[in-house]
């Protein structure tokens, strides 16, 4: 027999383990002002976060939010000949499934173990009672934590210039997300 909490962590769990989202060609082409994050030859995995300005054969200009004394946009070149990837931002989603997910988890270790104590006293819980507000209660929090943080979508822009005996101008154009945006 299935219980309601089991019914509501199999859908978290079906929900957290929905397969990403692919992005297809034909390739974004980023505008002034859309967000990308570049990373350069010397540090292929290393990736930087900015503002698109320009970007040509020649460069790539943006804008970088510095924290410090000051905190500002400060605008930046790059050669395009030193950058190993450029990838602009597609979309923006939520993390909802994910977080049932960890909170269902967390919540039936939980109710695992206040279902341990004894059932003595009339304002006490019984196990069962115990047991299911524990799943349902991280299962509720973790998804309105997960609905509330977001997680950016990047896509990979053919740089300018390149060839095709370069292997990064041949790549496949796939999504990648869980980094944050800068500032804005």
């Amino acid at each position: 027999m299935r219980t309601p909490g089991s019914i509501v962590l199999l859908l978290a769990v079906l929900a957290a383990c929905a397969p990403s989202r692919v992005v297809t060609t034909p390739a974004p082409v980023p505008e002034a002002g859309s967000h990308i994050r570049y990373s350069l030859r010397y540090d292929p995995y290393r990736f930087t976060k900015a503002r698109l300005l320009s970007l040509d054969a020649d460069s790539l200009a943006f804008e970088r939010f510095i924290v410090g004394d000051r905190h500002a946009w400060v605008a930046d070149r790059v050669p395009t000949d030193s950058i190993a990837r450029l990838q602009v931002r597609i979309d923006r989603r939520g993390n909802a499934g994910r977080g049932a997910l960890i909170g269902g988890g967390i919540g039936l270790v939980l109710g695992a173990l206040c279902s341990l104590g004894d059932s003595d006293n009339w304002l006490q819980p019984t196990p069962g009672e115990c047991f299911l507000s524990g799943i349902f209660t991280g299962v509720g929090t973790g998804l309105l934590v997960g609905a509330l943080s977001r997680s950016d979508v990047w896509a990979p822009v053919p740089l300018p210039g390149r060839g095709p005996e370069d292997p990064a101008a041949n790549a496949p154009v796939t999504a990648a997300a869980g980094v944050d945006s800068p500032p804005e």
